[in-house]
């Protein structure tokens, strides 16, 4: 992807800040990056001392500019005296905080002393209005709606929701020029037909159902064709692009509507990155230089072709852990399979059974015709202590899982375990099933799966990494 979006790109991509991206040596941002937002959920508590000090800069003006359903106080940050005026807005949904992360990440680094100079030189041409949490309900239960469980991002015609009315009050009071839709998406995406996660996606969103491109609609394409070529050499094939169907309830297509330049930035998974903080890194680096381009206008001579190239979100182009090479049923009913299993929402199960070639997984796990056997179940009469030792002795001789008292149930291991499941029936598996069960060879046990997580039997050691929400 970098060769392509150079190529199209040509002469004309000019950024005046120094880039931050990881293949610098200084490694610049680890300077900026605010501590303890390394985790899978951000609430208001945690940022709420964040917006207490940044009242103490003579730069900012923290304002509160409505309160949520149940009382919470939503703000927004803004810096600059400008004319061009840029909308920043993250956490719509409570269960998407990364992009709130780079917010902060973002503010101390315009805010930092020894950036003066760069400040300087757009806070005569730009007023910024950032705001981190918009939902801050959704975010108190981690969860994608506010406390009227409706989703806020399809309230933009509406307007049934407070959080939904703040932020179109704010667009109509600020009348911004560009406007930047800050959101996560799941870790089920993929890039196109590759087998690369999609750790940022981006969107110019249609203003109409012909999906036209106007001049607002040019500018946000052209904008986000640079910011791609910023975090290409870092992630490059990890960059995709949604589908631009018309969502007319929706924030993004409803500021297009109104001649707002909206730049929407999807935050994926990335390999071994749990929290996102890959992602959080390459929004902070994107909206940097949206900051740089925006006022020098070097976004403008790029070339709507830049975007076009972008390959497409594919979804569910990933399960959490995919078992190629499964042998199930017996004698000439026998067969090979592959099993996909995610966690989702609360639970785990088996989503997908047969030739799933077409997908591919957090963990993938070839299972080399091992012989697909239902788990036993262990009565618990009385204390059982269980450590690794004796969970492996229970595991090798075909138990998968315990029933009865749970209280007699000692747990001295970090492994998964399984107590009084529902939905393990069949000898054979099959989708919406408990995603326990064990693989077997001449040998004897050789995986166990238990609620998800793949256990080598053999080595005694759990292969399924940890999954963010």
């Amino acid at each position: 992807m970098a060769r392509r979006l150079s190529l199209l790109l040509g002469v004309f991509l000019s950024v005046s800040s120094p880039s931050l991206l990881a293949a610098d040596e200084s490694d610049s941002y680890l300077n900026y990056k605010i501590p303890g937002l390394d985790k899978p959920a951000i609430r208001q508590v945690d940022i709420l001392p964040l917006l207490q000090e940044l009242q103490k800069s003579p730069l900012l003006r923290v304002e509160e500019i409505a309160r949520s359903y149940e009382g919470r106080p939503i703000s927004s940050v803004s810096i600059g005296r400008g004319d061009t005026r840029v909308m920043m807005w993250s956490q719509m949904h409570g269960d998407e905080p990364t992009a709130t992360t780079a917010l902060f990440d973002l503010l101390a680094f315009i805010t930092a002393p020894e950036q003066a100079q760069w400040r300087d030189g757009w806070m005569d041409d730009l007023t910024l209005v950032m705001v981190p949490m918009l939902n801050p309900d959704g975010a108190e239960r981690d969860t994608r709606h506010n406390a009227q469980s409706f989703d806020v991002n399809r309230d933009a015609k509406a307007l049934q929701s407070p959080e939904g009315r703040a932020l179109m009050s704010l667009a109509k009071s600020f009348k911004p020029e560009f406007g930047f839709n800050l959101h996560d998406q799941n870790r089920h995406y993929g890039v196109g037909q590759t087998d690369k996660m999609a750790t940022i996606s981006v969107l110019a969103p249609a203003y109409n159902e012909a999906r036209e491109v106007n001049a607002s609609r040019a500018r946000a394409m052209k904008l986000i064709g640079l910011l791609v070529q910023r975090i290409d050499p870092s992630i490059g094939d990890h960059i995709a692009k949604y589908d631009d169907t018309y969502a007319w309830r929706a924030f993004g297509d409803t500021f297009a509507e109104m001649g707002i330049s909206t730049i929407l930035i999807e935050s994926g998974a990335h390999p071994n990155d749990p929290n996102r903080q890959v992602a959080r890194r390459m929004n902070f680096e994107m909206l940097v230089a949206a900051i740089d381009s925006i006022a020098s206008g070097s976004y403008q001579p790029v070339s709507v072709g830049v975007y076009n190239s972008i390959p497409f979100n594919r979804d569910e182009a990933f399960v959490d852990v995919k078992i190629d090479n499964i042998r199930a049923g017996d004698g000439d009913k026998a067969y090979r399979t592959d099993i996909a299993i995610n966690h989702r929402y609360g639970s785990v199960s088996v989503v997908d059974v047969g030739d799933l070639s077409n997908k591919h997984g957090a963990l993938s796990v070839d299972a080399g015709g091992a012989q697909y056997q239902a788990a036993k179940a262990y009565q618990l009469e009385k204390t059982l202590e269980l450590t690794d030792r004796r969970y492996l002795e229970l595991l090798r001789s075909g138990y998968g899982y315990f029933v009865g008292d749970s209280e007699l149930l000692v747990k001295e291991t970090q492994w998964p375990v399984v107590v009084n499941p529902a939905n393990l029936e069949g000898e054979r598996p099959a989708r919406r099933q408990a995603a326990t069960f064990l693989l077997r060879d001449e040998a004897g046990v050789r995986l166990a799966v238990l609620n998800g997580g793949v256990v080598d039997v053999r080595k005694g050691n759990l292969l399924a990494l940890d999954l963010d929400p």
